[in-house]
This record gives structure tokens, C-alpha cells and sequence, in this order.
């Protein structure tokens, strides 16, 4: 098997040699293992010091686009690559990198598609409060929208298959993190979660999270288009029931001549909330057409390399 191991860099001079140097160089199953950087538009020396310390692939973006515009980069390069497994590697060097081999066994093994590293399925590790409370809430809304439950959806930290790899719908380019878990199990793959180790380094500024209230209003914006994306008609659907319950309650209230609602309100939310049912029914649709053409082209591009080999 070919085993890549994705590093998403921005202005990391400091750590990518020794990241890259720690990354083992026989693991077993895996017969070939290389190193993939992204670099995300960095303005200092992570380059060089990547080629230095024997990374077999750079990509660079012209501009820092953000992790989740350079975890697709390295998607598309680690299919091009002809990767079996992908395994994505903060550069800061917070994960035990001996620990690869405990993320991809289960995918060798064909008992899941994408295996997450948690830091919290054995207790919570040394980092912030904060950013605990932050990382257990964002966890417990991934998986209520999932409907499985995942104890650590913030971690950089994984292993995917190359199936998986091929089916990897990700449009934001802030992180990715949270909608590539919602994107994949939407879409049947089998996600898993083994307990990892982490250093955190307290003195390190996050070149995701500058704020906390930045980054929750920014994340949740992204899981709430993930389910509009993928779950059209339950998203409008519940957008159209409100309405219509809202709607029923106004025509009471006029009625009853409470409160002094007026019935252009009562009729008004009863339409907003027919016209939110049939927006689901479209756009439930125009999905549909999407999924089929897309997994029309992977059809096409893999008979395509086939046929080349």
C-alpha cells in the first residue's frame, strides 16, 4: 500500500523539519510512504526548510487560502500520488507520529474508511478550558447532526481511505475539519475513532482559532450549510414546519383577537413556510443530479487511469 502523510503548512520555519524528520519511515503494511507539505501561502522560510528536511512533494499556494482550501489541495495531489491511505499531520508536531500506525491499521484492515486520532476519548488532555468546553460542543452538534457520536471533531489528526479520498466534498476554504465528517458520513463511509496523545504547546497561537467567538460563528456556519448542502428537504423542511406552526398560531391569535396579530401575519408565515417546502423539494433535487454526476465522473477518471496502466 501507498501511504501519504498530508501536512498542511503556513509560516511553520520553526517546526516542519522536525516534524517531517519525526514522520517513521517503515510502517508496516505500507510499502511506500511519502511526505506531502501544502504550503498555504507562507511568507517565511517553511519551504526550504520542507525540502531540506526531505519532504518528496511541495505544493504552494500563492496566497494563504486557509486549512481547509490546503487540505483540499492535498486531497487532489494524494489522489494524483495514487495514495491507498491518507493520513493528515499537523506541523506543529502536537500528535506522536509513531501513532500513524495505530490510525491506518483499521483501514488496511477494511474495518473503516476514515479513522479520527482523539485527544479526548481518553480523558481531557493539557490544553485551555476554553478550548476543551469549545471542542466538546462543536463534537456533541457533529453528532447530533450525524446521529454518531464523535469525541473529537477539531483534530487534525486522520486517516482516510483512498475511497473516501475520491469522494471528499469539501467548498470551504476556512477548515475543514467539522464538514468533511458531516460530508463522508452522509455519505455512508464507516468513521471511526482511536485515542491519541498530545503535546500542547502553550506559548503556540493557533493559525486557525484567533478567536474563539471568530472561529464558532465561522464553524457553525459551516455545519449549518453542510446539512443545507447535503439534507436540503430535513433543513427546509424544519425552516418550513416553524413557519407553518407559526403561521397556525397567528391565525388562533387573530381569531381569538389576542395580541392584536393581524392576519396578512398569519397568512404570510403560512406561505414563507409552503414556499420553505417546496425550496427543499428543488433543492433536494439539484443535489441528487450533483451526486449522480459526481460520482459519474469519478467512474469515468478511474476506467480513464485503467486504461492508461
Amino acid at each position: 500500500m501507498k501511504l501519504v502523510i498530508l501536512i498542511p503548512a503556513y509560516n511553520e520555519e520553526k517546526q516542519i523539519s522536525d516534524t517531517i524528520q519525526s514522520i517513521p519511515k517503515k510502517i508496516p503494511g505500507c510499502s511506500d510512504i511519502s511526505i506531502l507539505v501544502v504550503n498555504d501561502g507562507s511568507t517565511d522560510r517553511t519551504v526550504e526548510m520542507a525540502m531540506n528536511a526531505g519532504a518528496d512533494k511541495i505544493v504552494s499556494h500563492k496566497i494563504n487560502a486557509g486549512v481547509g482550501a490546503a487540505f483540499m489541495t492535498g486531497v487532489r495531489n494524494a489522489i494524483s500520488m495514487k495514495a491507498d491511505i491518507l493520513v493528515t499531520f499537523d506541523a506543529d508536531s502536537q500528535f506522536d507520529p509513531k501513532q500513524i500506525v495505530e490510525l491506518i491499521v483499521p483501514i488496511i484492515n477494511k474495518q473503516f474508511d476514515v479513522v479520527i486520532g482523539s485527544r479526548f476519548l481518553n480523558g481531557m488532555p493539557k490544553m485551555p478550558k476554553i478550548k476543551y468546553f469549545g471542542n466538546k460542543i462543536f463534537s456533541k452538534i457533529v453528532s447530533t447532526v450525524t446521529n454518531q457520536k464523535f469525541t473529537d471533531t477539531q483534530t487534525g489528526f486522520r486517516a482516510y481511505s483512498s475511497n473516501a479520498l475520491k469522494n471528499i466534498t469539501v467548498i470551504n476554504e476556512f477548515t475543514y475539519t467539522q464538514e468533511v465528517l458531516i460530508d463522508l458520513k452522509f455519505k455512508r463511509f464507516r468513521i471511526g475513532e482511536i485515542p491519541v496523545k498530545v503535546t500542547y504547546d502553550e506559548k503556540r497561537k493557533s493559525r486557525v482559532v484567533k478567536s474563539i467567538f471568530s472561529y464558532s460563528y465561522r464553524a457553525i456556519a459551516i455545519i449549518i450549510k453542510s446539512v443545507l448542502f447535503h439534507r436540503p428537504f430535513l433543513a427546509f423542511g424544519l425552516i418550513g414546519t416553524l413557519l407553518i406552526g407559526g403561521g397556525m398560531v397567528a391565525k388562533i391569535l387573530t381569531i381569538t383577537n389576542v395580541l392584536g396579530v393581524t392576519t396578512g401575519l398569519s397568512t404570510g408565515l403560512l406561505i414563507l413556510g409552503i414556499v420553505s417546502f417546496m425550496l427543499g423539494i428543488l433543492a433536494n433535487m439539484v443535489f441528487r443530479r450533483q451526486e449522480v454526476a459526481e460520482k459519474g465522473l469519478r467512474y469515468y477518471v478511474e476506467e480513464f487511469d485503467n486504461t492508461k496502466k
